[in-house]
């Protein structure tokens, strides 16, 4: 696991644990369908790229951003208060609980490790509206990786984990 100042400053120095209870319905359903591997090498939630019609592969710089993009959504928050140390808490939450339960469902042994991205930033009409995002892609030898250096993104908070620390966060799914 990976995080930058400003998530280390929300999350704190270990991942949370969360529970399956902790994602929307609509995101389990989507972490629940699982992954494809799709013609190109390029592992894909399996529910998002039945849904995506935009670029193909073959259109962008690389795979991995190919990845990024079929796999990133923006977490649900309209439940949520505008603003406030609970809609933070709870969104960092959701998002964190939606990447555990996402990397769980990827295949276990893979050619590429899988790693899944939060970030919460300012965001909406006027940038000031706390969102999230959740994003998933691998990691390949001769690729430029999708995050290098974590602590340049400072204008976000940003938390990078693999299936292991998924696993090792999720609590409840396998009676835990």
């Amino acid at each position: 696991m990976r995080m930058n100042e400003i998530m280390l400053s929300l999350a704190g120095a270990e991942l949370p644990s969360v529970l399956p209870d902790d994602v929307p319905a609509a995101y389990r359903a989507i972490a629940e369908e699982g992954w494809t591997v799709d013609g190109n090498g390029a592992y894909l939630l399996s529910a998002l790229q039945a849904g995506y019609h935009g670029s193909t592969a073959g259109e962008f710089e690389d795979i991995v951003h190919f990845e990024a993009t079929v796999n990133g959504r923006g977490m649900m928050d309209y439940d949520l208060p505008a603003s406030g140390p609970e809609r933070q808490n709870r969104l960092l939450r959701r998002s964190i609980a939606y990447a555990c339960l996402a990397l769980q469902a990827a295949p276990a042994e893979s050619e590429h490790p899988l790693l899944g991205y939060v970030s919460l930033s300012e965001g909406g009409l006027s940038d000031d509206t706390l969102t999230a995002n959740v994003t998933f892609c691998t990691r390949r030898s001769g690729i430029p990786p999708y995050v290098s250096d974590i602590q340049d993104y400072s204008e976000e908070s940003l938390l990078e984990l693999s299936r292991d620390d998924a696993v090792n966060a999720l609590k409840g799914a396998d009676g835990r």
